[in-house]
């Protein structure tokens, strides 16, 4: 907002505030894009089904417990973020939401972590040319839940599924939330490689040489 220009508020939501928090912090991947199944298919997101198995990275053929889906106005901070093909080895654009991460495994410690599982958000890795902004008036977006927090793949890249936790169970309805563990925290978090190892490279480039070896 800037001072000395009169704004007008056109309205107020006080009842759905937190669901719709919620919905922004879900990890989300735009419809369209295609999931790996147990059988290695790849189908889009708009065509699973609950209960329908999929492959993880840690777990094997794991379920799906629940999908969301959400229409979401697509600018500024929360405009999803291209992954163009070939910019992490992946055979087909892929789309996802800002704070989505992605698991990316270095053979060769490019980024300096001193590890080579690695966790990055998406965001971070916006370079304006293989990884950029989608800018438009709507996107719908989906979310995934399994039983547990996983990797799994989605357009041959590996990136985690919906993390259920305080942040994210307002936005899952209570059939979805029934018999599961609330994560307080994931193991997965001492992956994720902070923002300022990012900001200052093009860091996509380098993963990329770093998942090849």
């Amino acid at each position: 907002m800037v001072e000395g220009i009169e704004y007008t508020l056109v309205g107020v939501d006080r009842e759905n505030a937190e669901e719709r928090f919620a919905q922004i912090t879900c990890v989300s991947f735009v419809k369209g894009k295609r999931i790996t199944l147990s059988t290695g298919a790849l189908k889009p997101l708009e065509e699973l089904e609950v209960g329908e198995k999929i492959i993880t990275r840690d777990k094997g053929i794991q379920e799906i417990r629940w999908i969301g889906q959400s229409t979401m106005r697509a600018t500024g901070d929360f405009a999803p973020v291209v992954i163009k093909a070939g910019a992490l080895n992946n055979m087909h654009d892929l789309v996802v939401s800002p704070e989505h991460r992605l698991f990316v495994y270095q053979r060769q410690d490019k980024l300096g972590t001193g590890r080579a599982e690695t966790l990055v958000r998406a965001k971070h890795l916006v370079n304006g040319k293989d990884v950029y902004r989608l800018d438009d008036e709507f996107v719908e977006y989906y979310q995934l839940l399994l039983d547990e927090h996983q990797i799994i793949y989605a357009e041959g890249i590996a990136a985690e599924s919906l993390l259920f936790d305080q942040r994210t169970q307002s936005a899952l309805p209570d059939e979805a939330k029934r018999g599961i563990s609330l994560n307080k925290s994931s193991y997965r978090d001492v992956l994720e490689v902070d923002e300022d190892k990012l900001c200052s490279i093009n860091a996509v480039n380098l993963l990329w040489q770093a998942s090849r070896g």
